[in-house]
């Protein structure tokens, strides 16, 4: 258990709390572990089982099939599949879990009058849902209590912070031209997994050179040469807690007087929006201000023709800048926690995946970013659109630097935020 007993029922006093004032004596509130996919043709094998994460939250357990249910005449119930005598011979450990055999949860069901079934987490296909407006403040209540960062998991990122520093002073000491992207990414994952990293939270991205534009760059055989700059966001994962951080190199030790620039405008645009984060400040004020700060620095480069406030709202400043400054993260690197942003809008041309005030509690990315990306700056719709905003003769001296992400993960405190990822 990855959690302490005291932890857990914690949590689940925590979300008793929320769902009590939304149920019925006559309801249940029913969450799935989900079960194990088998893979194409792979006769019994299956993919690794991963719980869904609000069962894995409440319960602490990895196990597949379990159940774990709420009414207000009981509390919470867990059922859980006892351990096989055949699976303590092929996969080892034998230890037992806490909770009701699950042989017993339909006889339980359907022993009680229950008018509504609110089920959660990774339920079989074949269910039977509520509509999803009976649902929805449910599950805001449910998972907008999960997206609230307890100790126990504060204390745990900080750790795999430190893992994933690991990582990042490897690629210090050995970055060197000749080397190819594939082989920083190795160098990476290789220490981080000796260091206690379980896997990867998601596919490591090294982009060096033209390939640092390349919002999610797989590695590959590219040789880094030695005026270029190497992208390298990863992270590290225990039980699908995660860290989820970026940083950037010079491959030959020294960044060009335009390389400087340009990580200087990104790493100015993170430090005001880091500055903005505390409790009660709109997520998409956070965006916007990094949004300001890298128009003013491409202003200053001359890469930009209009005001500021013009590449705002023209929404240029989304060519060099399309994603927005980041996301929820912890318990999986899109820690969203909840249908928080059903009908995203577009600010300064990028969509954001949270557009809600911040709470003490979250654990949020700060990423801005700059990029020179061909796709964008080559298209004609583009040019055209933007001809009165964008300085184009300009951009040809920087369509080969790449770009620039600068990401850390701050949590938001009672006065003010935390960077939990500022060892690296």
């Amino acid at each position: 258990m990855l959690f302490s007993p005291s932890v857990i029922a914690a949590r689940k006093a925590r979300v008793a709390k929320a769902l009590r004032p939304l149920l019925k004596d006559s309801d249940v509130v029913i969450v799935h572990a989900g079960s194990p996919i088998q893979k194409p043709g792979g006769l019994d094998q299956t993919y690794p089982f991963l719980p869904h994460p609000s069962y894995f939250w409440l319960t602490g357990f990895r196990r597949p099939g379990g159940i774990s249910v709420f009414t207000l005449s009981d509390g919470w119930i867990d059922f859980v599949q006892p351990v096989t005598r055949e699976e303590k011979v092929w996969e080892g450990g034998g230890e037992s879990y806490p909770g009701t055999d699950l042989k017993g949860f339909e006889a339980w069901l359907t022993g009680r009058s229950f008018t509504q079934r609110f089920i959660l987490g990774q339920h079989p296909s074949s269910l039977d849902l509520a509509p999803e407006e009976d649902r929805a403040g449910l599950l805001e209540a449910f998972l907008g209590t999960r997206r609230v960062k307890d100790q126990a998991e504060v204390d745990l990122i900080e750790k795999l912070a430190a893992i994933a520093n690991t990582g990042y002073r490897r690629i210090r000491e050995s970055l060197r031209p000749g080397m190819t992207e594939r082989d920083v990414q190795i160098e990476y994952e290789s220490t981080v997994l000796r260091n206690g990293s379980e896997k990867l939270p998601y596919e490591t991205i090294v982009g060096a050179g033209s390939n640092a534009a390349i919002l999610h760059a797989i590695p590959t055989l590219r040789v880094i040469g030695d005026k270029d700059l190497v992208l390298i966001d990863a992270g590290a994962d225990v039980q699908d807690y995660c860290v989820d951080v970026t940083r950037v190199f010079s491959a030959g030790g020294k960044f060009s007087d335009q390389q400087t620039a340009l990580y200087q405008t990104v790493q100015r645009a993170q430090k005001k929006s880091i500055a903005l984060c505390r409790p009660g400040v709109e997520w998409r004020d956070v965006h916007l201000a990094s949004a300001r700060t890298m128009a003013e620095g491409l202003k200053d480069l001359g890469l930009l023709r209009c005001s500021v406030e013009e590449a705002l709202e023209s929404e240029a400043i989304g060519i060099f800048f399309p994603h927005g400054v980041g996301h929820l993260v912890g318990l999986k690197v899109r820690d969203t926690g909840g249908p928080f942003n059903p009908h995203p809008k577009r600010y300064a041309g990028a969509r954001l995946r949270v557009d809600l005030p911040l709470k003490e509690g979250y654990l949020v990315t700060v990423e801005p970013g700059l990029y020179f990306i061909d796709a964008l700056l080559s298209d004609d719709e583009t040019r055209s659109k933007f001809k009165d905003q964008i300085h184009w003769t300009e951009i040809e001296a920087w369509r080969g630097i790449g770009g620039v992400r600068l990401e850390d993960d701050i949590l938001i405190t009672e006065s003010g935020h935390r960077n939990l990822t500022e060892i690296i």
